[in-house]
């Protein structure tokens, strides 16, 4: 999916002040704050069971008005079901004609989502296909402590974990500041950043969210995209592959032995001419059965797939993305591969796992192992980045247009 990023000119980025709030916030103030994200936790859910252990209370999400009175309230919610109805939402089998709820947890209490522990409130929206989209708003530091155990094991060198807590944080606030959309700034998937709330949280991983507080990447004092995936599979790719992005810190290139132990180092994927043909009637352009060949037209300086052509009744062309996202971010690792044909088939034979820009996350647990610095790491894999802290002074956002987001 697209998201259109507007540069907004200077930004003071201030660190939230005081302690923990007796009620979340209310969602969609007008001011964006970059101490807050916005988490797609659930889309497109006919149904979904809350809980929430302590204080609550349930608030009526009005159009163009804001939360209305509480429609529920007290010291504890036992699992209730909310579903999507044409005429509104259903709170149990009571049917509210409105668009959306408002779910905010008291002072220390947790709210749980389908078995999903979660901190922060969760905001319940009605969709035009009577589905939910749900939205988790919760504070940026605790949103990490639910991505980094995600992200990288928790059992991996402290100074790697701390590394991708600051590219973690990073591009979160990236997504917050620049996205134009009405209801959320990430997802809780591959999309964005895997986010498993209060039940992902780790002790080492919840420590380097700790030890890195407000700690970001900038270049030239503005805020970039930190992408980063697991495996390079021996070289980085510029940041032309994640959207319009031609500087410094993504422009790839750098050589990077150090992900050789990722089981995803090297692979091979044998797709069958039936495969293809299928793949191809299935991302809706039509088919091209029987299928003849596979052939790569054109690399990209870093050794990737730029374009390549499936060869049928007629030929389609495809870039290298294309075709990963056509076949499947896990079925079809990275677009570093050759083509062997194999009979019927053809034996894809691949290098890493990802998209290949930015950060490679198993080539950072290494440099750790080998005694590197969290700081030492980002400036080898984002040349000409420096370190800020949110607060300490005025930054901006890279100027950018659109990008498309992609699997991480």
């Amino acid at each position: 999916m697209t998201s259109a990023l507007r540069v907004t000119g200077a930004l003071v980025i201030g660190m939230a002040c005081g302690g923990a709030r007796a009620w979340a916030e209310l969602p969609n103030q007008p001011q964006v704050d970059p101490q807050r994200i916005r988490v797609a936790i659930a889309q497109q859910a006919p149904q979904i069971d809350v809980a929430v252990n302590g204080r609550f209370r349930i608030l009526a999400l009005r159009p163009n008005e804001g939360t209305a009175g509480a429609l529920r309230e007290g010291n504890r919610l036992r699992t209730l079901s909310i579903r999507a109805e044409q005429g509104g939402i259903a709170i149990g089998e009571e049917v509210v004609p409105v668009g959306g709820l408002l779910l905010e947890p008291g002072r220390g209490a947790t709210v749980t989502l389908n078995g999903q522990r979660l901190r922060g409130a969760l905001e319940i929206l009605r969709q035009q296909d009577v589905t939910l989209l749900v939205i988790n708003h919760v504070e940026l530091e605790d949103y990490l402590r639910g991505v980094l155990s995600k992200e990288a094991p928790h059992q991996w060198p402290m100074e790697a974990l701390k590394a991708l807590a600051i590219v973690a944080r990073t591009y979160a606030v990236f997504q917050r500041l620049s996205k134009d959309s009405p209801t959320h700034d990430v997802s809780s998937d591959v999309m964005s950043q895997v986010y498993g709330g209060k039940n992902a949280e780790r002790s080492r991983t919840s420590r380097a969210v700790h030890q890195t507080a407000g700690l970001i990447l900038t270049y030239q004092d503005q805020i970039f995209p930190t992408y980063y995936h697991s495996t390079c599979g021996g070289k980085t790719e510029h940041g032309s592959a994640m959207g319009p992005f031609d500087l410094q810190p993504l422009r790839g290139g750098v050589s990077c032995s150090f992900c050789a132990a990722s089981p995803f180092f090297r692979w091979q994927r044998r797709l069958s001419k039936a495969d293809l043909a299928w793949a191809v009637t299935k991302a809706g352009r039509g088919s091209i059965w029987p299928v003849e060949d596979l052939r790569i037209v054109k690399y990209t300086p870093n050794g990737r797939v730029a374009s390549l052509q499936i060869v049928g009744t007629r030929t389609v062309e495809l870039s290298g993305s294309e075709f990963r996202r056509m076949l499947g971010f896990s079925e079809l690792r990275s677009t570093q591969f050759a083509v062997v044909p194999d009979g019927d088939g053809f034996i894809l034979q691949g290098r890493g796992w990802g998209h290949g820009v930015g950060l490679c996350q198993w080539g950072t647990a290494e440099l750790a192992r080998r005694g590197l610095s969290a700081a030492e790491i980002l400036a080898f894999y984002y040349p000409g980045s420096t370190m800020a802290r949110l607060g300490e002074r005025p930054v901006q956002l890279i100027p950018t247009k659109e990008i498309e987001k992609r699997s991480l």
